[in-house]
């Protein structure tokens, strides 16, 4: 095999391993669907929990680095707004920087953002339990919805 041959081969070989890599942390996103009860006072999580210890709906279970993608669901003039940790504010450095918050309001800074949905990341480097607000803003209102993370510590690299 001519060294040009074998150079290319390699080059695909990164190129393929690089698409695995990015297949994978794409697969690792956590959904959670959320639609604004019928009077507009509150963002309803309509995705059933994945926690063992809190099924209720919104609640995630994280395990290893994954990604949550709060997607705002049905007809509605809301938009979603930010999302925030504890009740609200005052978090772990450990919390803070997993989902890259601020520690004293507990503001997570997004992947990315737009009216109807917002994507954080969650790095899972310690085993907690943390509460997230979701907010939505409908004609100026501000609503939200409370249900939790769940981190087992695994995203550790």
């Amino acid at each position: 095999m001519k060294t040009y041959e074998l150079k290319r081969l390699l080059q695909t070989a990164a190129v393929l391993y690089a698409i695995g890599i990015m297949s994978a942390a794409q697969a690792a996103a956590i959904v959670v669907n959320l639609a604004v009860n019928a009077d507009q006072t509150k963002l309803v999580p309509t995705t059933p929990g994945n926690c063992a210890s809190n099924n209720t709906p919104g609640c995630v279970r994280a395990s290893g680095q994954v990604q949550i993608n709060f997607n705002l669901t049905g007809s509605t003039n809301c938009s979603l707004d930010h999302v925030a940790l504890g009740n609200p504010g005052n978090i772990s450095e450990v919390a803070a920087a997993d989902f890259n918050a601020d520690m004293a309001s507990g503001v997570v800074t997004p992947i990315s953002q737009s009216g109807r949905h917002i994507l954080i990341r969650d790095n899972n480097t310690a085993a907690y339990e943390i509460a997230y607000t979701v907010y939505a803003n409908c004609n100026g209102t501000m609503i939200d919805s409370d249900p939790r993370v769940v981190n087992d510590g695994t995203g550790k690299p």
